[in-house]
């Protein structure tokens, strides 16, 4: 409803009523446009990226299967000069990772769930550094978790090349 007398609203606010906001959902027509239409637009729109900046959207970014059975993974970076990849784990609940050498520094940051590792449970927050040539014994969740993982490439790809 539109004010137009003085002692209502003198900045013409227009108010709406559900009626009205259910009428006009109702009159879109068509298909949403997915995912990929949303990624052409914003790239077409967004600033170029600048040098030494690297960045890889949702939409780029596709699930792999890991080495153990109930783990799959996002590679987000691989920085082959420095020996480290970036790792995003999701973890299914009742998922054991085996006992590993850690060739290089491991850095594991619980986003959501639990892990159970060095005898602790590691919970959403939670961090834990490891050094390059130590051993880790098994790791374990029971509710799973989503983990993000900077590591050494060949501790926890297959083939560290491909990404």
């Amino acid at each position: 409803m539109i004010h137009d007398t003085e002692d209502e609203t003198a900045d013409d606010t227009v108010l709406f009523d559900e009626t009205i906001a259910i009428g006009l959902a109702a009159s879109v027509a068509g298909e949403v446009p997915g995912a990929q239409v949303r990624a052409r637009l914003l790239a077409q729109i967004a600033p170029p990226i600048p040098a030494g900046f690297a960045v890889r959207t949702a939409a780029q970014q596709d699930w792999q299967p890991h080495p153990v059975p109930g783990i799959r993974m996002k590679v987000l970076s691989i920085n082959r000069e420095r020996g480290y990849a970036t790792l995003l784990l999701d973890v299914s609940p009742g998922t054991r990772f085996p006992e590993h050498h850690h060739s290089g520094d491991e850095e594991c940051y619980v986003i959501s769930g639990s892990v159970f590792s060095i005898g602790r449970r590691f919970s959403a927050g939670d961090f834990l550094h490891a050094d390059a040539g130590t051993e880790h014994a098994e790791l374990w969740t029971d509710e799973g978790a989503t983990v993000l993982l900077v590591v050494a490439p060949e501790d926890y790809m297959v083939e560290p090349s491909r990404a």
